[in-house]
């Protein structure tokens, strides 16, 4: 049985590497011959062919991965996480800087996603390593009076003209974009590289189960068997890939404890050059190639039997705690905060520019985090950079044992960039920061002109907001497209022009355009749905106009009703009559905001 093994372990081996070199090899030359940029997806989920998912994408210019949506309380598929940090480590390792992916597709879900339903999808893309995502997907449209039209069969978001909200997707589309330009910027700085083994893609070592033993406080990258043997150097204590990528130890996780040979000795060069590998002997060679005594004794040599062995100029560390490993040679966490409550998760990339460094952070839970951010870096003050806005703005700090410690307070969901670029002039810094306080409640009445065509009446007058889907008329409770609300309201009792003052629209689904007095305050598309219209407002009496659209599926469920007129058109069945209506419109309150005092930190 055991020889049989090791006949399989080298036929499928062969067979992974004619995959890489001759499938997605060929492909990427021949390509290239012709003026042509290769993206190369590989594997995706667990492990529908032999091969490595990372060998096989770095024969591409832009090596890619998917993320399909999900719900924000089931989390993702984890095979998804495993396929993302392998294209985004192939780049790093190899030098395409690029990472790909298939973005938020979806399935069985017709026209039911608007821009905040996605946020959280597309937000762990980027945390975990795309810088690049092409959204799945925009389905030709070939004519304009069939909406919302044609799919691709039950897959994707229907990411076209034809989306009710399609008009007003710019801010969408500009955030997705200003996240991908600040994660392009610099070099990725990982600490770890993370040798995942020779015998498994990583979507099938992990494809059912997450990485347990990866590092938290530091970034790391996955290791193939081509990488390790073929793209790092040594440089000092460091290890140095062929792209730039600098380690500043290996780490031996996934299928490791069965290594062949020609990775071995690789391994103990590496070691005696300088490098530190953390992990645990392995137990044999998967492979019928390799002589047993020379194998035995570079495991002897390697690891002797003590905790943490000197060969050559570096060390091998006994232990599969990667924590515990780089505390032992004095590497401290990249990334840590405190105060956060219980499960709190809040993920990191960090880019080494050329004048700084910029992390990204995303808080994984819907609750509000306020934290103590502590950064590895010294002699620079921080900044908050949006991509929702394109601003930024100073933070307060304080500089202590190596580390920046910058006070956060976190939305539910919310993403930002925190960078170091501009010196900093003292060892802490505490800014005031304006808090807004509520000062008056818009009830209404509120005058609705419905979008011509879909089915409502021209317009309505509400006393109260409410949402259109709980309407009983039929007309308005199936709306889709754009409603505008109207209404006047008065600035509250001594605000004066130049001071703060912002419109809360409470609950607006799904994009909301705002205007002051005829004029455009902007767009907003999550919550909290809120704007700064201090510049628009005038003292007294103002005119506030909200132009907001909803999803296609109420209207696709209102057309599936007994005896109903149909105003859709779409390629497939979609809804049946006794769907849950999503909820709809301008909801509130809607409320005016003005300075109420201020507090130091962010």
């Amino acid at each position: 049985r055991e020889e049989s093994d090791k006949f399989l372990y080298d036929h499928r081996r062969t067979l992974a590497d004619l995959m890489a070199t001759e499938h997605y090899g060929t492909v990427a030359r021949v390509a290239r011959q012709h003026g042509l940029m290769v993206y190369g997806e590989a594997l995706e989920d667990h492990r529908p062919s032999l091969g490595d998912d990372m060998d096989m994408r770095r024969f591409a210019d832009v090596p890619m991965a998917a993320m399909w949506t999900h719900r924000r309380d089931e989390g993702p598929r984890v095979t998804y996480l495993a396929d993302i940090k392998g294209a985004a480590s192939v780049a790093h390792v190899y030098g395409q800087n690029l990472v790909a992916a298939e973005s938020m597709t979806a399935f069985m879900n017709p026209w039911n996603y608007g821009p905040a339903d996605l946020k959280h999808v597309i937000d762990l893309e980027f945390v975990t390593g795309v810088n690049r995502p092409v959204v799945h997907t925009s389905v030709h449209v070939p004519v304009d009076d069939r909406k919302p039209g044609l799919s691709l069969f039950i897959f994707g978001q229907y990411f076209n003209r034809n989306e009710t909200w399609a008009e007003m997707a710019k801010p969408w589309v500009d955030y997705m974009a200003r996240h991908a330009l600040m994660l392009q910027q610099g070099r990725n700085v990982a600490d770890v590289g993370y040798v995942y083994g020779e015998e498994a893609p990583l979507p099938g070592l992990y494809g059912d189960k997450p990485v347990a033993d990866a590092p938290r406080e530091w970034a790391y990258d996955f290791i193939g068997n081509h990488a390790l043997v073929n793209a790092l150097v040594n440089d000092g204590a460091e290890l140095v890939s062929q792209g730039g990528a600098r380690y500043k130890a290996l780490y031996l996780g996934g299928s490791s404890s069965r290594m062949t040979l020609p990775t071995l000795r690789k391994l103990a060069r590496l070691v005696e050059g300088g490098a530190t590998v953390i992990g645990t002997a392995p137990v044999g060679n998967p492979s019928l190639a390799g002589d047993a005594a020379e194998y035995a004794a570079l495991v002897a040599k390697l690891w002797p039997g003590t905790d943490m062995a000197r060969v050559g100029q570096g060390r091998v560390i006994a232990s599969g705690d990667i924590a515990s490993g780089l505390r032992a040679i004095g590497v401290t966490p990249d990334f840590r905060y405190s105060g956060a409550g219980e499960g709190a998760e809040i993920p990191f990339v960090h880019r080494k520019l050329a004048d700084g460094d910029s992390y990204f952070l995303v808080n994984r839970t819907d609750r509000a985090e306020t934290i103590e951010a502590r950064f590895r870096v010294t002699g620079k003050a921080p900044e908050l950079w949006r991509a929702e806005s394109g601003t930024s703005e100073p933070l307060s700090y304080r500089i202590e044992g190596g580390e920046t410690v910058v006070p956060l307070a976190l939305q539910g969901w919310e993403s930002v960039h925190i960078v170091f670029r501009k010196p900093a002039r003292a060892d802490a810094l505490a800014i005031k920061k304006v808090v807004p306080s509520p000062a008056a409640t818009l009830a209404g009445p509120w005058s609705v002109a419905f979008q011509e065509g879909r089915g409502a009446p021209a317009g309505t007058t509400m006393a109260a907001l409410a949402p259109l889907d709980e309407s009983a008329e039929p007309g308005i409770r199936y709306f889709s497209g754009v409603a505008t609300y109207t209404t006047a309201f008065a600035t509250p009792k001594g605000w004066k022009k130049g001071q703060p003052l912002w419109i809360d629209l409470g609950e607006a689904r799904e994009v909301a355009e705002v205007s002051v007095n005829g004029a455009a305050a902007g767009t907003v598309w999550h919550a909290p749905y809120r704007l700064d219209v201090s510049a628009l407002a005038r003292k007294g009496r103002n005119t506030l106009s909200v132009r907001v659209a909803n999803l296609s599926v109420n209207r696709l469920i209102g057309d599936a009703q007994p005896g109903a007129t149909k105003l859709t058109w779409t390629a497939l069945p979609t809804y049946r009559a006794d769907a849950p209506l999503r909820r709809s419109g301008l909801i509130g309150p809607v409320t005016l905001l003005t300075q109420g005092g201020s507090s130091t930190g962010r």
